[in-house]
């Protein structure tokens, strides 16, 4: 049986209400209320507002430290950057509603750049909470637990895994380059970081395949199996899961 301790890099270690909370739980709670997030009308002021705080209760309760939510969140940066300029640049039936400069604003191009703002934000920001709150162990006994072909979970847990060795391995690279005088002074002298990058990946890609025909060897057969656990059930996360199915489906057929 396989049972290991180690974290990844985005799990934290704080207590958290949601810490020892079932892992299968969290991972369908988080579908369903990012799914819920999608299918939303971004004009429905409904929705916006019962959404927004489903998510924000959810982060509350996880008790993700605000510095570490903020700087995980600019992720979506490129998204913003993005729906920023949706409003001069998509146009539904040239449905203009102002014009600056002799640039036109267009009504579409505003829903479609509230959307991607609402959507991807909240979406991201229960991705920030999943990892926060479950080790990768617990993510692979979720899957488990939920019945997702072993070959999948296989894939998953090992990516997860190399992964974090990738991230400090490229860390030790960069102390040593920094010992031998390396500094890091406009975009010329990204180049040494390149050439690291590149022989890490063929590195890891070698390894990979050292540590695949290894296993194969002693008999692994593509399933990983996990010694159960104990966890507990959360029933604020369930209503609101079902909270946010609830205002979806009020606002489409109501």
């Amino acid at each position: 049986m396989y049972s290991t301790t180690h974290s990844h890099h985005l799990s934290l270690h704080e207590e958290s209400k949601l810490k020892n909370i079932k892992p299968e739980h969290k991972i369908l709670s988080t579908f369903f209320i990012v799914i819920s997030i999608a299918f939303s009308n971004v004009e429905s002021l409904f929705q916006i507002l019962l959404h927004s705080l489903i998510v924000f209760s959810i982060i509350f309760i996880s008790r993700i430290p605000i510095k570490t939510y903020l700087k995980r969140l600019t992720i979506d940066i490129p998204f913003i950057i993005f729906a920023l300029f949706l409003p001069f640049l998509s146009s539904g039936n040239n449905d203009i509603i102002y014009t600056f400069m002799g640039i036109d604003v267009f009504k579409t191009g505003l829903l479609d750049m509230f959307a991607i703002l609402f959507k991807a934000t909240l979406g991201l920001s229960m991705g920030i909470v999943l990892t926060a709150v479950t080790t990768n162990i617990e993510l692979i006994y979720g899957l488990q637990k939920l019945k997702l072909p072993q070959i999948i979970i296989a894939i998953m847990s090992f990516a997860i895994r190399y992964i974090d060795v990738f991230i400090d391995e490229f860390k030790r690279v960069k102390i040593s380059m920094r010992s031998r005088g390396y500094e890091e002074k406009g975009i010329k002298t990204l180049l040494p970081i390149a050439y690291a990058s590149g022989a890490m990946l063929i590195r890891g890609y070698e390894r990979g395949e050292r540590v695949y025909l290894s296993m194969i060897s002693r008999g692994f057969n593509g399933s990983i199996e996990l010694r159960e656990r104990e966890y507990n059930n959360s029933v604020i996360l369930i209503f609101l899961t079902i909270g946010s199915i609830i205002v979806l489906i009020l606002d489409m057929y109501l």
